[in-house]
């Protein structure tokens, strides 16, 4: 087992009980190094469960570091160790990039778990809007060669998770993309002017428009491969949502449950996308809750 590259360690907080190994190098594509920062329960008697979180910010903006006072150092603190890592953006490398990324990041963990003291055999992943859709993707297209890819210094470990917590996450491209809001939902304060051209997904997927690649949209869409699901999976959508229908969740949750998956869907009442109402205490005692029963 080779070594952790790179990375400094803190300790955030005596209040927060949470050990922080920051800028861990999982991967190296194209002369730049990959990383995650692994945030550890400080007081732990034994091995503990480990999930990774993939953050949002439509393929094209956010950081590892995102709301990691509202949620990483909380589920942290609740006893589960939590990675939260980067991944290349649609303006880097269109898809499946993002998705060879965290697969490698998954493969990382495993094979660094004694070294850092958390269990290896069941690994959850937890994301948010964007980084939702690379968890399920993750669940969902397991030893598949074509979306696994070559990344990282592990190729014998298992890019596979056992248990998946997805917050307001694109499931279908094709119809996700040709989505509009009903007229009274407001988008979220975040938003700004109108939306980007080409639109998210197509940016993502490398064309000019998604309606004309239904192939490929499909091909890259987690309900595609709901049929196959093993696992464990909680879906949690705000029923305001003006960017992706909770109605993505929605047809995943009932293609997950015609699977005979373990599925779980959460609507919360009148959230919109990124909603602060997803992280408070109720919300995230749910997160917890489901990872340490399925891990």
């Amino acid at each position: 087992m080779s070594p952790s590259r790179g990375g400094q360690t803190e300790i955030v907080s005596p209040d927060t009980g949470v050990e922080v190994h920051r800028d861990l190098a999982y991967a190296s594509v194209d002369g730049r190094s990959l990383t995650l920062d692994l945030y550890m329960p400080e007081h732990r008697t034994d091995a503990c469960p480990v999930v990774l979180y993939l953050h949002g910010g439509a393929f094209m903006v956010g950081t590892k570091r995102d709301f990691a006072q509202e949620r990483l150092l909380p589920l942290a603190h609740s006893g589960i160790a939590v990675a939260s890592a980067e991944y290349r953006f649609s303006a880097i490398a269109t898809y499946p990039a993002q998705l060879h990324d965290v697969k490698a990041a998954v493969r990382w963990l495993r094979a660094h778990a004694a070294e850092h003291g958390y269990r290896d055999q069941r690994v959850g992943a937890w994301g948010a809007s964007a980084g939702a859709y690379l968890a399920l993707m993750l669940a969902l297209t397991s030893g598949s060669g074509e979306h696994e890819g070559t990344l990282g210094d592990h190729p014998e470990a298992r890019s596979s998770v056992e248990a998946v917590t997805a917050w307001f996450a694109p499931t279908d491209l094709l119809t996700a993309d040709a989505f509009h809001p009903p007229p009274d939902r407001r988008p979220p304060p975040f938003i700004s002017g109108p939306p980007p051209q080409p639109s998210i997904l197509a940016r993502l997927l490398g064309v000019a428009n998604v309606a004309e690649n239904a192939g490929l949209a499909a091909s890259a869409s987690p309900l595609t491969y709901a049929a196959e699901a093993t696992g464990a999976f909680l879906l949690m959508h705000g029923d305001r949502d003006a960017l992706i229908s909770e109605d993505q969740s929605r047809r995943l949750h009932a293609a997950l449950g015609a699977a005979g998956a373990d599925s779980t869907l959460l609507l919360v009442a009148g959230a919109n996308h990124e909603d602060p109402a997803f992280d408070g205490p109720a919300v995230l005692g749910a997160v917890s809750e489901f990872f340490r029963a399925r891990l």
